[in-house]
């Protein structure tokens, strides 16, 4: 006989971004398991939403643009109520304090979160508001919540001071490399012909650093002119500013193309992808990346050296300074041996220690261990 385990997702799903595409890898491998009965609760409509749907995963929309907390939390008490699941999993601060608060009125239930990263608007200066919102996030974390997953090794160590050791777990990201490729195809896309084409992919918040990127932009045409071309695939409260310094900097080697549902097959076309992150968790378009055999140059921070093997399957800089990713650009550009090389690697990594079965089992494993111990 076998038992199913109810988990309802609850996320905020306005952005596609790493969180919102790690929660479709993981709901498209375990929507049709016989062991898993699963829903999805959004507080936002958008691209997650419609790929939800469009595989045949349960999906309720509450808009928080129209609800407050208190109403937020009802409608979600609401939807638990009927669902009765035995796991709440939550993937950001506001839904971490939603989903452990309903998981507290239905007997049984456990709640679970995953930490994607480390925090993207930490407070400056006084911020009173956003302290006050980052003390409720760890005291629900400590006090409420069974679970807290990191998605890197990195991202544990960094949470030891805030949450308690036995609470905290590593299970890495994976993606559905056959989906991947097969997102990927298509021919719509048309890159600028004889360049080494150099791809940004994410949202563009301060620790994406685009900034950064804009940067080995400009640096890469005043060293190598005409020998390269970048590409912004993304949208987010710095492409304002980053268009302004393109803008001030007189790049025409630099294109923004705004927020892609397609980046996939923007991707594959690419000769690099530049990760200028200040912090990571472990992205998913570095995963997206290795499955798509795409050469990635990226700063070494969170699970981003682990997952490419210190080096083995990936160029890492240590540093923010533009000129050492121009010149690990440039090498990928004039040896394309090592390129392959590198490639190579990553496609046995990818498909060997990150895949989305893998991950699916360790949270299915986490589950039942929490299941097991409530009994």
């Amino acid at each position: 006989m076998v038992v199913t385990t109810r988990v309802l997702h609850v996320a905020s799903g306005d952005l596609w971004a790493g969180a919102e595409v790690q929660l479709y890898h993981l709901a498209c491998c375990v929507n049709d398991q016989a062991d898993i009965e699963l829903q999805v609760v959004l507080l936002n409509s958008g691209e997650l939403q419609r790929r939800l749907i469009a595989v045949g995963v349960a999906v309720e929309v509450i808009p928080e643009s129209q609800h407050g907390f208190v109403a937020l939390l009802f409608k979600l008490m609401s939807i638990s109520r009927y669902f009765q699941p035995d796991i709440i999993h939550t993937h950001r601060q506001k839904e971490n304090l939603l989903g452990a608060l309903t998981a507290l009125v239905i007997p049984g239930t456990q709640s679970v979160r995953t930490v994607h990263g480390g925090n993207e608007h930490a407070p400056r200066g006084k911020q009173i508001v956003k302290r006050l919102q980052l003390l409720v996030n760890r005291w629900v974390g400590c006090y409420l919540q069974q679970a807290i997953v990191c998605v890197s090794e990195e991202l544990k160590t960094l949470l030891r001071g805030d949450y308690p050791a036995a609470k905290l777990l590593v299970i890495e990201n994976g993606v559905d490399v056959d989906a991947v490729r097969e997102s990927a195809a298509g021919d719509k896309v048309d890159l600028v012909k004889e360049r080494f084409n150099v791809a940004f992919a994410g949202r563009m918040v301060p620790v994406k650093r685009v900034d950064l990127f804009v940067e080995i932009a400009r640096l890469a045409e005043q060293k190598y002119k005409g020998k390269f071309h970048f590409y912004v695939l993304g949208d987010g409260p710095e492409m304002r500013a980053a268009l302004n310094l393109a803008a001030e900097y007189g790049l025409d080697n630099l294109i923004f193309t705004g927020f892609r549902a397609d980046a996939q097959q923007w991707l594959v076309k690419m000769n690099a992808l530049c990760i200028t992150s200040d912090h990571e968790g472990l992205p998913m378009v570095l995963l997206e990346a290795m499955a798509l055999n795409l050469p990635v140059v990226a700063r070494m921070v969170g699970g981003i050296g682990q997952a490419l093997s210190n080096g083995a399957a990936g160029v890492l800089i240590d540093s923010a300074d533009p000129g050492l990713f121009v010149e690990a650009l440039n090498g990928l550009r004039t040896n394309s041996m090592s390129s392959n090389t590198l490639v190579a690697a990553a496609w046995l990594r990818v498909n060997k220690e990150f895949s989305v079965a893998v991950m699916a089992e360790q949270y299915k494993s986490l589950y039942q261990r929490l299941l097991a111990t409530n009994l």
